[in-house]
């Protein structure tokens, strides 16, 4: 959930106004947190990572114009600043919004630590904050750590985990194709990544996906998921019939057990997302812009609604 501080509705009007005047005010300050502190260590899963960010005006006499707000880290979780640059933020006043990111795995944890550019455990994600006379940056830190394995006969790791090792994904679809209903067959490297990468609120050509077809492609990478988690380490979901039984529902239009399902798979999927790996299993190094530069979306609007 996503707010913005105490200069509120004000600073919208203001924008507007000062916009259209020839004067350029200047000097904003950013201030960047997660869960209220500056570093903290994501040790157990689920985490949610609240990323907060404070833009403040600090020239003495004049409103500073917002041009730009920027995380690139986190633009994979789709993140836009609120409210929409330009915006004038008068004395004394600030912006300031929440930005909630769960990880549901070490893995999840870790692809974001990947993308900031540094091959370590941290996410050290910076807010680029653009005004007429320059730029300010702030960041906070989050440290991934893995969580001690539990008591599992077989491993199983996340869809994060999937979605960054081209290698292991690749072996598994070695396997044979993987069905998931009315979401297709996944036969290529580039659909799975597609299913992986891709956004579950909107088609390839960026409009919106029915509510229908945002719980099936959940739902389906999830299932793509546990299948390789299957094929790839021999894990065994319980019931035994869930892969089968979200692949059924993945063809139907009931939502509410798409959803249901979508939960279960994901928590099979993060079951024993700490155990070994099987002797002689090489998943590959983690790549996730090379992953993502794979990706190609394999789904189309469907045209179909929930049924009652």
């Amino acid at each position: 959930m996503k707010s913005w501080g105490q200069s509120g509705a004000g600073v919208l009007c203001a924008g507007l106004l000062m916009m259209a005047g020839a004067a350029r005010a200047h000097d904003l300050t950013c201030t960047k947190r997660i869960n209220g502190e500056a570093q903290v260590v994501a040790s157990t899963y689920p985490f949610l990572a609240t990323f907060n960010f404070r833009i403040d005006n600090v020239h003495p006499t004049q409103p500073s114009i917002l041009l730009s707000a920027s995380d690139p880290t986190l633009a994979v979780e789709h993140f836009v600043f609120v409210p929409t640059p330009p915006v004038s933020i008068p004395v004394n006043g600030f912006l300031s919004m929440d930005f909630p990111v769960t990880f549901s795995s070490y893995d999840d944890c870790l692809t974001l630590a990947m993308l900031d550019g540094q091959n370590d455990t941290n996410i050290d994600n910076i807010l680029y904050v653009g005004f007429d006379q320059g730029q300010s940056m702030c960041t906070a830190r989050l440290v991934c750590e893995q969580p001690p394995p539990g008591p599992c006969a077989n491993a199983t790791r996340t869809l994060g985990f999937y979605k960054n090792h081209i290698q292991a994904l690749q072996q598994c679809l070695l396997v044979g194709p993987i069905a998931l209903g009315a979401i297709g067959t996944i036969t290529t490297l580039p659909s799975a990544e597609g299913l992986l990468w891709g956004d579950p609120a909107k088609y390839p050509n960026n409009t919106q996906r029915s509510q229908l077809d945002r719980l099936r492609f959940l739902l389906a990478r999830q299932t793509m998921v546990a299948t390789c988690n299957q094929r790839l380490f021999g894990a065994v979901p319980t019931p035994s019939t869930l892969i089968s039984d979200a692949v059924a529902a993945l063809g139907g239009t009931n939502c509410t057990l798409i959803s249901s399902l979508n939960d279960e798979v994901d928590s099979f999927n993060g079951s024993c997302d700490s155990s070994a790996f099987p002797p002689g299993f090489d998943p590959g190094p983690a790549t996730p812009a090379a992953a993502r530069a794979l990706a190609v979306d394999p789904t189309s609007s469907s045209g179909q609604s929930c049924s009652p």
